[in-house]
């Protein structure tokens, strides 16, 4: 399909000044549809090229996320850390509970510190209390910083922010990042996190109950 390149060349353009180019793109990939669009972007994942597999992971969950979740998650274990760190990225703002364990597991054992840290912030943004307690083992266990400064503990500590629902702890930090504040009683986060997955814990064992993710 001649237009794939370019389609996936606007998805991956940055968002701030956006023209507009990026829902275009996006609407163009899907009116060609689904099954003759995902088959292509499917097989980009085993380029050689770096890029090609992240702008394939990009296009495909841009394409159909929920589709794409099971390829995007076996793209964790990619052997180039930029590609486990895009797919950790993207699993932030397109993930569910299926990523979970992967992320889990990238977060405890990966080399990188920054694909670490961020498969942690995607655990976060997906908000499923089934990672409190992998995210409250690293919570500062993991403090080795990577280019940025951040290390897996901060990011957990976000992550068990973002499932808290506890965002009056963090202050902005600029560029869309945020910088935790301490909290009052530095076991607090820690209590409440217990608390939650406690009671998710419990709903989830209770048949036709739908587990409280809220809070």
């Amino acid at each position: 399909m001649e237009q794939l390149d370019e389609w996936l060349a606007a998805i991956g353009r940055p968002t701030f000044g956006d023209d507009g180019c990026r829902d275009r793109a996006i609407a163009a990939m899907r009116a060609a549809g689904v099954d003759a669009v995902f088959p292509l972007l499917v097989g980009r994942l085993v380029s050689v090229d770096a890029q090609v597999r992240c702008d394939a992971i990009t296009g495909m969950l841009f394409l159909d996320a929920p589709q794409a979740i099971p390829a995007v998650t076996g793209m964790l274990a990619d052997p180039d850390p930029v590609v486990r760190w895009h797919a950790s990225g993207c699993l932030h703002d397109f993930g569910d509970a299926r990523a979970v364990p992967a992320l889990v597991r990238v977060m405890r054992s990966d080399p990188d510190p920054q694909v670490r840290g961020t498969a942690a912030y995607a655990l976060g943004g997906i908000g499923n209390p089934a990672a409190i307690p992998d995210l409250l083992a690293v919570l500062g266990a993991d403090n080795e910083h990577d280019i940025h400064g951040h290390s897996p503990s901060s990011c957990a500590a976000t992550a068990l922010d973002d499932i808290l629902g506890a965002h009056e702890a963090r202050t902005h930090a600029g560029s869309g990042l945020y910088r935790m504040a301490e909290w009052p009683d530095p076991g607090r986060r820690r209590h409440l996190a217990e608390e939650l997955f406690r009671r998710w814990s419990d709903a989830s064992a209770e048949p036709g109950v739908a587990p409280d993710t809220d809070r």
